[in-house]
Parts: structure tokens; sequence; C-alpha cells
């Protein structure tokens, strides 16, 4: 598995690898055990036993909590006596909403409305489909389980070229344009959006889940969550070596046009490539701390009669290499997975999600993809691919597909027109040669344009999916008949179509 980044690194701290520590049962965030047993993800509504478990660490009695809920209830409903194979699993890691987040008095009932769990599975494939069978008549029907996705290397193999692509390792040049010819491309021009009344008044709340942003960037009283990503806790305004997150926020924010923003820094992703026995379960965490925060909000937005706040989150990630090892529960293909669900519960909240497409496109995939998850119909999955997210892919600033972007359509299961839209990638600062590049650096872009159309119309005037469909009818095919493509989705967005048609002129 690998992500969308800004360029390849391997993450290798002066300890060793970033990995899982094995802790001492009943301590600890993550608890090693089970050998090479299937790595699962759990999610589920909390209840006071187990979260006080939770809160105090005691990872003993936390998997005890579980195992009771799942014999209970097979008690209840007379199932066979074998069903308690069901409870062949022991517990991971429990990243779930590490520490409140600094600056939000936010109930820890509410922080903890919803927990998420990382299992080591030791039973056969018998046992494990009478777990998943166990799971929402245990745990309730907003439970859910899937795989869990390992980071783990997979080498593509050489594939063949194509003229109307471009493949920036094959030019002398790896960079095409500059930020400012990204943002004319969109048609983010602020004098044609200005009548339009964009930037809008209202503050943006814009939530970056990527490897973490410079301190400089947050605001000192609220800048984002705290993430347990394995063995470590990450902090908000910590970054990573990469400048992967400071990238896509750069992009972001030079997309919104000067809209009053507060970024927030969720830091789940890996700096890079290695092996770490949990990711999924990390993010899901991350995503549902998310969302305890925006619930919060919202509470006391409907105490003091306010409407619901503009929230956008930025996902510039993709798992290049998806681990098979569930087949009954997988991540690529399974629309019911935990990470998935923990989606669906912020859209539900009027949370706008924006996807990186990933870079296995066919022609010049990145080097970690998997060879069964590169080009058309393959390479979007997961999360990705998602209709309740906003998935972009990549162009260059004049329009030129960029050969490594994921193509449609989505892989079977998940939906099929994916990507949604392209935004540009690969170019230049404007006034420095860093590059932007990647799906990565495209989905900063939407990102930002979705935070610059939620200043002037919230949620309560146009839900995500409404904002959707205004995005990709508006969007501009490049050379092509209008409709949706697998290479560029329904085109490139135009910002100032997209206002047009949301403001009726």
């Amino acid at each position: 598995m690998a992500f969308s980044m800004m360029r390849r690194y391997v993450f290798e701290r002066s300890a060793g690898r970033f990995e899982p520590r094995l802790a001492a049962e009943g301590q600890g965030t993550v608890a090693m055990s089970g050998g090479n047993g299937r790595r699962l993800v759990l999610t589920f509504r909390s209840w006071p036993e187990v979260r006080e478990s939770y809160e105090d660490r005691n990872l003993v009695g936390f998997r005890e909590a579980l195992r009771r809920q799942i014999l209970e209830w097979q008690k209840r409903t007379s199932k066979p006596d074998d069903w308690a194979v069901a409870t062949e699993f022991d517990v991971l890691a429990l990243p779930s909403n590490e520490t409140a987040p600094r600056g939000i008095e936010i109930p820890a009932e509410l922080l903890r409305e919803y927990l998420t769990v990382g299992l080591v599975f030791t039973g056969n494939d018998a046992a494990l489909r009478f777990l998943v069978a166990s799971v929402t008549g245990a745990f309730g029907q907003e439970a859910s389980i899937g795989a869990d996705v390992r980071v783990d290397p997979a080498a593509a193999t050489a594939l063949d070229t194509f003229w109307q692509h471009w493949c920036p390792s094959e030019a002398s040049h790896t960079l095409f344009g500059t930020r400012s010819a990204a943002l004319t491309t969109i048609c983010a021009d602020p004098a044609l959006l200005a009548p339009k009344g964009l930037p809008g008044t209202t503050r943006v709340s814009l939530v970056l889940v990527d490897t973490g942003l410079p301190l400089d960037m947050l605001s000192p009283i609220f800048p984002g969550w705290a993430v347990a990503v394995g063995s470590q806790v990450r902090q908000p305004g910590d970054p990573l070596s990469a400048g992967h997150g400071e990238m896509v926020a750069g992009n972001a924010l030079a997309a919104t046009l000067g809209t009053d923003v507060l970024l927030l820094d969720c830091p789940a992703i890996p700096d890079g490539i290695s092996n770490l026995d949990v990711f999924t379960v990390s993010v899901t965490a991350a995503l549902l701390a998310v969302l305890a925060v925006v619930r919060f909000r919202r509470l006391e937005e409907a105490q003091q009669g306010l409407p619901p706040s503009p929230w956008v989150i930025c996902n510039a990630w993709g798992v290049f290499d998806p681990d098979t090892q569930a087949p009954s529960i997988p991540y690529p293909d399974n629309p019911e997975h935990p990470l998935a669900n923990a989606l669906l519960l912020l859209a539900a909240e009027g949370v706008d999600i924006i996807f990186a497409a990933g870079n296995c496109g066919e022609f010049c995939p990145h080097s970690r993809c998997n060879p069964a998850f590169t080009g058309p119909g393959r390479s979007i999955h997961g999360a990705n691919a998602l209709a309740t997210v906003l998935t972009v892919g990549a162009v260059r600033t004049d329009g030129l597909w960029l050969g490594y972007s994921a193509q449609g359509p989505g892989i079977p299961g998940m939906h099929a027109e994916k990507p949604d839209v392209c935004a540009p990638s690969q170019f230049s600062h404007d006034d420095d040669a860093r590059g932007n590049t990647g799906t990565s650096a495209a989905c900063g872009l939407a990102a930002g344009a979705v935070a610059l159309f939620r200043s002037k119309w919230a949620p309560s005037d146009i839900n995500p999916a409404e904002l959707r469909l205004v995005i990709a009818s508006t969007a501009v095919q490049p050379g092509g008949p209008a409709g949706w493509m697998g290479r560029t989705g329904h085109g490139i967005i135009d910002v100032l179509a997209a206002a047009r048609e949301l403001s009726g002129s």
C-alpha cells in the first residue's frame, strides 16, 4: 500500500521503522498478539462499560467486554454454541479519539460516542463469517467491521504509453506551469467571482487528513486533533518530514481566494511507505474524532439559533496496495467498511468530503502501485470510490490528462462514475521551483474551491450531494464532449460556472 505523496519517501526514524510496539496486556495504546492473524477494524456506538475500559486503557477489560457482548447476543438469539468461535480475537489497537482536542470543551460521552478498535482475528474463515454476522446484532445497526489495510509496498510492472497523456518522468522538465496558472485553469478569477459574492463572509472549517501541518498555519486555540498512529500519538502542528500536508494546504488556501478559513490538522497519514500493522483503523478513529467535534459544534449552533457552519475535509491520500487478507470483509470494494461508515456519518452532518483519485493510472503509476489495482476500473477504490465524496483526478495546467491519475470507473461494488472531476497538478509555486504534484495537489485545489463556495452557500442552503452535482455538471471536459469519462470524470472544475449556477445567474 502507498499514498499520494509529493515525492517518494521511506519513513524511518532513529528508533527504527514506524511500526506498533509490543505493549503489556492491559496497558498502553497497542497490544500485539495473535501471531499472523487477520487484522480487522471494528467501529460501534459505545456503552459505559466499554467506554470505561477504553479510558483506563484496560485492553483486557475492553476485549472481554466485546466478547461478552457477542456471546450475550448469541445466547439471546439462540444461535448455535459453536458461534462462540466468533470471539477468537485479541485487541491490536485502541486509537479512538486519543485525547480531547485542545481548545474544545467537549463532553467525554460525545467525544467517545463511537469507538474504533483494531483486532487480530485468529480463527478460521468460518469463524470470521460468524463474527461478521454477529456484529450488528451485538453492537447495534451502526456497527461495522472490515479488513484493516497494512502498509506493505508492492512493485508495479512496466506499462505501455499512449500519446493522450503526460508522464512527468518522461519529460525534461517534470513541472508544467505555476499555481497561478492552475487557478486560471479552474476559472478561479477573483475579479469575475466578486460580483457573485465570492468569497462570502462565513468562516469555513477546513480539515486536512494528511501528514501534518506546520504550527504557524494553525490556530493556537484549536489546531486540530491528536491521532494515534501505530505506537505514536501524532500531535497537530508537528508535521512529518515530507511537507505533503503543507503542499496540499497551500493549494487549498490559494483556491479559497482569501476566504475566512480555520485550517485544522488531523495528522493521520504516515510520511511515506513503511511497515505499519494498522492504517484504516487509525484513519477511521481520526474521522470519528472529527465527527465528534462537528456534532458538538452543531449542538452549540442549535442552542444559539445559528445555522450549521460549513466543514470541508480534504483527504489527499489513497491506498495503492489494498490488503486482501480478509476477503469476506474487504476494503477496496466494500461500501460498508467502517471507514466508509465514518465518512457517511460526516456527510449526514452536512460535511463536504474531498478525496484524491490516487496515483495508479495505467501509463505512469507510482512505483508502489499493485498491478492488480492499477489502471481503468481498478485504481479508484475504497473510500476514494464512495458516492458521498468528491473524487478528484489530475490534469496539467493546460488541461492535458496526467498519466498517473487513477482512472474510472470505480472498482466494481463501489460508485462507478469516479473520478467526479479533475483539477491541475504537476505545477510549481509562483515564487520558487517547489513542486505541487500527484492527485494530492489537485485534491487541495478542489477542497479550496469547495471552501470558497461554502463561504457563501451554507449546508442548509445546498447540501453536499447537491454541491457535488453542481460542481460536476458545470465542469468542462478538456477537448472532448460533455459527460463522464474514465480519465477526467465530468471534466475540469470551473469555479466561475459553478458560482453562476449556484447564484442562479
